[in-house]
């Protein structure tokens, strides 16, 4: 699964060797800074600039995937106590979210991980200033992220001074929902498409409705939308779900919960069917979000008993049903989330780990490896998915996908099966086929796992 890994390293290279980040496999003369807004992936450069290989980018998406539950560890160790903490911060790594994203790709969200981590574990400590300033690397990361900035700066405005009048503290979070909204709707209308080679927005088309060109006013609005995040509920109640289940629900314990709503929302509004499950790497975001709630609602929990402990005619006459399962929470919370996650793992790529197959590459992979190996540095490759991170780290790459590659490589490098090779007599057919006009020369063939080389002659 190499698209998203190849698209962001020849990215990195491009900054590595202080240059725009122009990728070539998303399309002709596309700046990957008008697909989507993601500025801090320049941080990765000084590393890919030493060690220029895609490995690169999936060791840095696991040290801040790890990063993360520092915080969280930590922050549930001094509040809730240090076994329990121990525990949290174990599911955590465990949790299908994370696990998600590490197998995936590569993806700038990465980065939003253990920002939002040491974030909101510095919000549930009550230090304010790190809270903010943990918060704003989001504005660099995604369009999407940007929205939950001024929220946080709201939530810390609304704690600190407006503590106890509701109302106003419901004013300041409004406001700043309305600034997330206006900072992520500059991101998308005015700064991407500044960037994009054809000055829009692409991926309007995959909000339905919401797309500019399809507008028909407000009332058609507020009756597509709710249409668009009903379709395919099913599915979208079990991310819920799951999104849930591995910190025991207790994430609902903490207002903070709401943080992982503007996420799931954009997703199931989505009108691609992709979004709404628990594939991929888009849960990852949600999923630190419910940890650091659910230590926060540990913490409230706790202060909360103690608070009754110390003056007796607080304490409620009678044991609720959500008491009860409060006082549960409090007591085994932090095992259930360990036992949650353990029992989720064989649903879920970490169980690939036990596979032969994932530790001895097969012939085939054996085969994409020598073809990588025939193609020089320098030149302009057009090449399947699998082989695109290798190349794009050293060369100028295109997707053999792509229909409307105007000039012709120097080098074609596929896995015929992966091409949509519609039977042409021979590979070379293939090949000429896609450029006519142009001679090309076969220089490498592996006819048992259909692995071919051709490099451009005239």
């Amino acid at each position: 699964m190499s698209w998203d890994l190849g698209i962001f390293t020849e990215a990195v290279r491009g900054y590595a060797h202080l240059q725009a980040p122009m990728v070539g496999i998303r399309g002709e003369n596309m700046d990957l800074l008008g697909d989507h807004w993601h500025p801090i992936l320049i941080l990765l450069a000084p590393f890919f600039r030493v060690f220029p290989t895609p490995v690169t980018l999936l060791v840095g998406q696991s040290v801040l995937l790890a990063l993360a539950a520092v915080p969280l560890t930590r922050t549930a160790i001094d509040l809730v106590g240090r076994y329990q903490g121990y525990a949290i911060g174990a599911a955590f790594g465990l949790s299908w979210g994370v696990v998600q994203a590490a197998n995936f790709d590569f993806h700038e969200v990465a980065f939003a991980v253990p920002a939002l981590a040491f974030s909101l574990c510095a919000y549930i400590r009550g230090d304010n200033s790190k809270t903010i300033l943990w918060a704003l690397p989001l504005l660099f990361v995604k369009e999407d992220l940007a929205l939950l900035v001024p929220i946080i700066i709201a939530m810390v405005v609304a704690r600190t001074r407006f503590r106890g009048r509701r109302f106003s503290q419901g004013t300041v979070l409004a406001c700043g929902l309305a600034l997330g909204v206006l900072t992520t709707s500059f991101l998308v209308k005015i700064v991407i498409p500044h960037f994009n080679p054809n000055g829009v927005y692409e991926y309007w088309n995959e909000g339905g409705c919401l797309d500019p060109k399809l507008h028909t006013g407000v009332g058609k609005l507020l009756t597509c939308v709710p249409r668009q995040f009903v379709n395919g509920i099913g599915d979208k109640e079990r991310t819920m779900l799951m999104t849930l289940l591995p910190v025991a629900f207790v994430a609902l314990r903490s207002p903070l919960v709401l943080l992982a709503v503007p996420a799931l929302v954009a997703r199931f509004i989505n009108v691609m069917p992709s979004y709404w499950g628990t594939d991929f790497h888009y849960s990852v975001v949600p999923m630190v979000v419910v940890f650091a709630a659910a230590i926060h609602g540990l913490v409230l929990m706790r202060e909360s008993r103690e608070r009754e402990a110390a003056d007796p005619a607080e304490t409620p006459e009678s044991r609720t049903w959500l008491r009860v399962i409060g006082d549960a929470q409090l007591k085994h919370g932090a095992v259930a989330m360990l036992a949650v996650a353990a029992a989720l793992t064989p649903s879920f790529p970490l169980q690939d780990l036990l596979h032969h197959q994932t530790w001895f590459p097969d012939a085939r992979a054996e085969a994409i490896k020598r073809a990588e190996a025939t193609i020089p540095p320098g030149v302009t490759v057009e090449t399947t998915v699998e082989m695109l991170p290798a190349l794009a780290a050293r060369d100028q790459t295109l997707w053999i996908g792509n229909a409307n590659i105007v000039v012709p490589p120097d080098y074609v490098a596929f896995d015929i099966d992966r091409t949509g090779w519609e039977g042409q007599t021979s590979a070379l057919d293939f090949v000429v086929s896609r450029h006519p006009g142009y001679s090309y020369q076969e220089v490498f063939a592996d006819r048992q796992n259909n692995v071919f080389v051709f490099k451009r002659t005239g």
